[in-house]
């Protein structure tokens, strides 16, 4: 069957399965009274998420705080179809609707889920999601191919810290939970002159993290992570607004995640380190004086060091130790240690035209990402150096216009074309370069039934640039391997990824705001889908990605709320995810032809219940929960579901807060990465499943004070 025939063929009947739930309690209460507007940022324009023809999620500030979060991992499960994996020491690759990177070691990676803060883009930076002052983040599910190109083939996340206010304010925070966990977070902003305002933020968290390594007998899992923020705002002129952001992120984490019997007892006597420091500007100009546009040119850059470590055979070699260290003692035993440091450099400049009626834009892209490796190993007492360099520049053009063709309905049209250039090098010697020209955009109509309730469907494409297969390339001259000069010449670069997809949504509320809803079905498919293999030998893994023929990915999105009575609020969401992936067999010959992409639950929810006792005093429950899924698409190993349960319990007062909460109050295990190979000696390195365990219970108290 052709794709356009299949994609009709599902959209179809998954939309006449659904419309008739939804028409009821839509329409029932709809008259011509405004709807309170949920504003999101991350297109175009600003609009409410109700009448935006995509599909998005969205978390207050309120949220994040009732569910005592300050990461944004700690929320994502909150929304559907969003999935995300460790291996480090936080959970910073993001799969949306299934599709995302999942790890990186050696290779420069492209992220398919691109992430923006302030409007300074931190794609494939994310340790930098820290929340404390950030009002809202924004989730955009699906291909963002004109908007923001190549960082968005999945979707997007975009995190707006508060506003720089003229009014004098302060926020205080002050937390602490298990673990040993501490948090402090203090914000003030004022106005300097009668058109200028500045907000100055600082959050630090501290905790023991969830792994007690028992030969160094201290937690080796342990969290450092800092924040600080600046914001400036200026009308310079009656036409011309001036923001100005300065960010400054140092994370200091150990990285000791996995261990031979699966626990969270650590015998490594080399832990590793996962860390970040970054520090970032962003100028953002607006001009309102032209009579037919108003025009936008934004400045970026990021400055950023990182180091991420692990001790590769996750046992000690001590021979005082005998008991704790058999693993490493054995004579088939091995002692080898892992480290990357990298420096990254991204400059970016953006010129944006928006037509006064909002009805057109047109802009200009222009981004530079240079990234040094020196990676640093340790096999026994052999020490070996590599070292690469991947200059990146990229280059876009992109427009949208908004057409009314009726009294209620918006056709919207949009292009991006963007060229990609990569050139690389390193210490082996090898020279290679990327040259790719691609183009993304969206048609979408928009139709407003009643005033209060919006139907769209669109079509999109997106895109994710090709790459270099360094991690191949590095570890050519390792011992123990044997690639093929053939190998090489087939896989020393990987081609550019595309998605097309088409969707159909539903978006509404009844007439008193009691009752509202957001649904999305959709069917991508993925053209020359890029997956990662592996090449194993003994002890020695070289990771590669590699093209396959294609996928397809289609399901269900639902989000909603409901006012039960004056006091008590049901919120959640829902989501259903088929994935497929055609024609692709692995290195060691694993055939994955018709297999369930990675990282890709058929189902996830998320419920939560809260009561307000008094017009203070509230208690809230949520349940969340996924099906299982494949880690990798390289081997079969799987996470089993899932089913956490949520509390919180607060009081708010009018200018303060006290609010205790706790997480997967059951104590369920959740993994977050897992790899299938042998690392055992004393089981002849028989090949088995090794996982990250991901959160365990978790509960504290804070404190907020607004003045």
């Amino acid at each position: 069957m052709e794709l356009s025939n299949l994609m009709n063929l599902r959209l179809s009947l998954i939309t006449a399965t659904l419309l008739p739930l939804l028409a009821a309690p839509i329409y029932a209460n709809a008259d011509d009274t405004e709807l309170e507007k949920i504003i999101v940022t991350g297109d175009f324009q600003q609009e409410s998420i109700q009448t935006l023809s995509a599909s998005a999620s969205l978390f207050s500030e309120n949220e994040m705080n009732q569910r005592g979060a300050t990461y944004l991992d700690e929320m994502l499960a909150s929304a559907a179809n969003v999935n995300f994996a460790a291996g480090a020491s936080r959970g910073r690759y993001i799969q949306i609707r299934g599709v995302g990177l999942r790890s990186q070691f050696v290779d420069p990676i492209n992220p398919s889920v691109g992430l923006v803060i302030d409007g300074i883009n931190y794609s494939g930076l994310g340790g930098s999601s820290l929340l404390f002052d950030i009002d809202q983040v924004e989730i955009y599910r699906g291909p963002q191919g004109t908007r923001f190109g190549a960082d968005g083939m999945a979707g997007m996340i975009q995190m707006q810290s508060a506003s720089a206010t003229s009014d004098p304010s302060l926020k205080l925070h002050l937390g602490a939970g298990t673990y040993n966990s501490h948090e402090a977070g203090l914000a003030a902003s004022t106005g300097l002159t009668d058109d200028t305002s500045a907000r100055v933020s600082y959050f630090r968290r501290k905790s023991d993290g969830y792994v007690d390594n028992l030969y160094l007998d201290k937690p080796t899992q342990d969290q450092d992570e800092q924040v600080a923020r600046f914001k400036l705002n200026s009308q310079l002129t009656a036409h011309l607004n001036s923001e100005l952001n300065l960010h400054y992120i140092d994370i200091n984490n150990g990285y000791d995640a996995f261990t031979l019997d699966n626990s969270r007892n650590s015998l490594a006597d080399q832990p590793g380190e996962d860390n970040q420091q970054s520090y970032a500007i962003g100028l953002n100009n607006i001009y309102t004086g032209f009579d037919a546009f108003d025009m936008s040119l934004n400045l970026s850059a990021i400055d950023t060091e990182l180091l991420y470590s692990f001790d590769e055979d996750w046992v000690c070699n001590d021979p005082s130790e005998p008991q704790l260290c058999a693993a490493g003692l054995n004579p088939l035993g091995y002692s080898y240690e892992d480290a990357y440091y990298r420096d990254r450099d991204d400059r970016a400049v953006e010129l944006q035209l928006n037509g006064k009626s909002k009805d057109w834009v047109l802009g200009m892209y222009y981004q530079e990402r240079d990234i040094d490796l020196d990676r640093q190993r340790r096999k026994f007492s052999e020490y070996q150096n590599f070292n690469s360099r991947y200059e990146v520049s990229n280059t876009a053009i992109y427009g949208q216009v908004a057409t009314p063709i009726g009294p209620k309905t918006t056709l919207i049209t949009g292009l991006r074309v963007e060229q990609y250039q990569g050139d690389y090098t390193d210490s082996n010697g090898f020279i290679e370069e990327t040259d790719d020209v691609m183009v993304g955009g969206k048609v979408a109509l928009e139709y407003q039934v009643i005033d209060r309730t919006m139907i769209y469907a669109s079509i999109t494409r997106g895109y994710k640039a090709g790459g270099i297969n360094s991690e191949a390339l590095a570890k050519a001259k390792d011992e123990g391997l044997s690639l093929d000069a053939d190998f090489f010449k087939q896989h020393t670069s990987f081609d550019p990824e595309y998605l097309w997809s088409g969707e159909f949504g539903v978006k509404g509320s009844s007439l008193d705001d009691k009752f509202t809803l957001r649904l999305a079905a959709f069917y991508m498919h993925r053209d020359n889908i890029q997956l990662k293999s592996w090449q194993v030998s003994d002890q020695q893994f070289t990771g590669y990605v590699a093209n396959a023929s294609s996928g397809s990915n289609y399901g269900l999105e639902i989000e909603g709320s409901y006012l039960l009575t004056d006091n008590l609020l049901i919120s959640g969401s829902a989501g259903y995810l088929d994935t497929k992936i055609n024609d692709f067999v692995t290195k060691s010959g694993l055939n994955q032809d018709g297999r369930e992409q990675a990282q890709a639950p058929k189902y996830q929810y998320a419920f939560s219940a809260r009561y307000n006792v008094t017009d203070e005093l509230y208690a809230m429950l949520g349940v969340e929960g996924k099906d299982d899924y494949y880690f990798s698409d390289s081997h079969n190993a799987k996470a089993p579901n899932t089913n956490l349960v949520n509390v919180s319990l607060g009081y708010e007062a009018e200018n303060w807060a006290v609010r205790a909460w706790a997480r997967n109050v059951f104590d369920e295990t959740v993994p977050t990465r897992g790899f299938e190979f042998g690392n055992n000696p004393l089981d002849g390195y028989t090949s088995q499943t090794y996982i990250q365990l991901g959160e365990p219970r978790v509960a504290g108290v804070t404190f907020t004070l607004n003045l």
